[in-house]
């Protein structure tokens, strides 16, 4: 199988061209998804992509010999993005010829229910190599039951009174002690206190 390095080199070989490799990939991008929706079955929001990121040594679906229908394809598009109607309705004749030459031989080869050899296992490495962060391993561990689990967790609606426990007292640890004449009253909080200061123009103390 050729790798992605190997296609846009083979392409520029073939067909020397002002094209970079920005708009070669979006072409080889089209080329991957047609091959994935009408022959391999897969959903287009599944599709593998590429893109200035992607690992140049990252294997193409297609295996050899058919394979050159990459190149088909990328150098019809060019082509028709030169204007060269001719040249580009020779390259796509190619491309067609050579897409339903790999279509027949994957349906004679696995069946039309069947994938590609290694197809499965080469997507979904490609797929990971697109998709890589620092924490990918804790984000891949988090399962549907866990996730159940989390939201199952509490059905508390974060207001105070719906909270149980609560202390019916917040005591200070340091109390206030008021002494009036003969009374002493002595106030932690953990209670309430009422302290009475009688009226008059004199105190005796």
């Amino acid at each position: 199988m050729a790798t992605l390095q190997q296609a846009l080199k083979r392409i520029d070989t073939i067909c020397p061209n002002a094209w970079d490799d920005a708009a070669k990939l979006l072409w080889l991008n089209e080329c991957e998804s047609m091959i994935q929706t009408r022959i391999l079955g897969i959903a287009p929001g599944e599709c593998v992509t590429y893109d200035a990121n992607s690992d140049r040594s990252t294997v193409l679906l297609v295996p050899a010999p058919f394979d050159r229908l990459y190149v088909y394809y990328v150098i019809a598009m060019c082509d028709y993005a030169a204007h060269e109607t001719a040249h580009y309705a020779d390259s796509m004749a190619l491309f067609n010829a050579a897409l339903d030459e790999y279509a027949k031989w994957y349906q004679r080869t696995n069946g039309a229910a069947a994938s590609v050899p290694g197809a499965a296992v080469q997507i979904a490495a490609n797929t990971a190599a697109r998709h890589s962060h620092a924490n990918k391993r804790v984000l891949d561990g988090i399962t549907a039951a866990k996730t159940a689990a989390w939201d199952g967790k509490s059905s508390f609606s974060g207001r105070y009174a719906d909270l149980t426990g609560k202390p019916a007292a917040l005591k200070n640890p340091n109390a206030l002690t008021i002494k009036i004449g003969g009374t002493t009253v002595t106030y932690d909080g953990s209670a309430a206190k009422t302290v009475t200061i009688a009226d008059g123009s004199e105190v005796a103390y």
